[in-house]
């Protein structure tokens, strides 16, 4: 058995926490995997992982031997990198985005990246909850609104900083006037809602007031672009980044609500494992969507 492959099947149980979730992520049986690390512990003499039903423990060693792998294996990637055409762009590319931002961002965008790179196949999932990349064998995942993951195995790269704003249809105006986000309380609203249900507060500001609301409405989804869409037809007042709603603006299917009150900036992230930094399946991607 190669002994890079080893090490890489060892980093990545490690990240996972689990040698089922590093199977998945490296398409391999769990039964290839426990026998590549077998085969690791028998060459260097050493336990490097205690494996009990519940969990998984990384020994003393095993935390050396880990940081050894992690180092050398993104050297070995910095030097095949080094080598290789800019153009060179080839495989497969999982990439995890949620719904409204895949559709609205990242489709478009695709054909130009499919011209750059022809030999590029990009597996596109569109999920509104976080993933573990590891476990889940995704490349690279673009998150807006949420933290990055905070840990030297991931690079967390900006890509796009957004501001939500409130926005109606006509008709929803011709019925309602609100002078004030308060006054939002007790008017119909569109709410947007986490994958588990928990309903998502509008924080909005103007110069330097905040005022946070709960608000309610006969409408709810976890897609921005759903309540987009509700709004259009006059269900109620959303509260959505701008860059979804430019076009229905600039058409005048939908008007801004308080036009003086946003949301403070939202950066979105494009987020993946360290050793892929100078793969330059993620550099065409983030080239192609920047």
């Amino acid at each position: 058995m190669n002994l890079l492959a080893q090490m890489a099947t060892f980093v990545r149980v490690v990240d996972s926490k689990s040698l089922s979730a590093a199977a998945r992520g490296l398409r391999l049986s769990l039964p290839a995997v426990s026998r590549q690390l077998r085969a690791l512990e028998a060459e260097l003499g050493a336990s490097l992982i205690i494996r009990s039903t519940r969990r998984l423990h990384v020994t003393e060693v095993g935390q050396r031997w880990y940081e050894h792998c992690v180092r050398l294996l993104h050297d070995v990637e910095d030097a095949k990198t080094s080598v290789r055409s800019t153009k060179s762009a080839r495989g497969m590319l999982v990439v995890s985005v949620s719904v409204s931002f895949g559709l609205v961002l990242v489709v478009p965008r695709l054909p130009r990246l499919r011209e750059d790179h022809p030999h590029l196949v990009v597996d596109l999932r569109l999920e509104d909850q976080l993933v573990d990349l590891v476990g889940e064998g995704v490349d690279i995942a673009l998150r807006a609104g949420s933290p990055p993951p905070d840990s030297t195995s991931y690079v967390a790269t900006p890509i796009k900083e957004m501001t939500r704003i409130l926005v109606a249809s006509p008709s929803w105006l011709r019925k309602h006037r609100p002078r004030t986000p308060r006054q939002l309380a007790a008017m119909p609203c569109l709410v947007q809602i986490t994958p588990s249900g928990t309903t998502i507060r509008w924080v909005l500001q103007r110069d330097e007031d905040s005022v946070a609301l709960d608000v309610k409405g006969p409408s709810r989804s976890n897609a921005p672009i759903a309540l987009r869409d509700m709004a259009i037809a006059g269900l109620g007042v959303a509260y959505v980044p701008e860059e979804l709603v430019a076009p229905e603006l600039a058409s005048g299917r939908l008007k801004r609500v308080l036009p003086e009150w946003a949301s403070a900036p939202i950066t979105a992230n494009a987020v993946y494992r360290t050793e892929l930094r100078r793969d330059p399946r993620i550099r065409a991607f983030l080239d192609a969507i920047g």
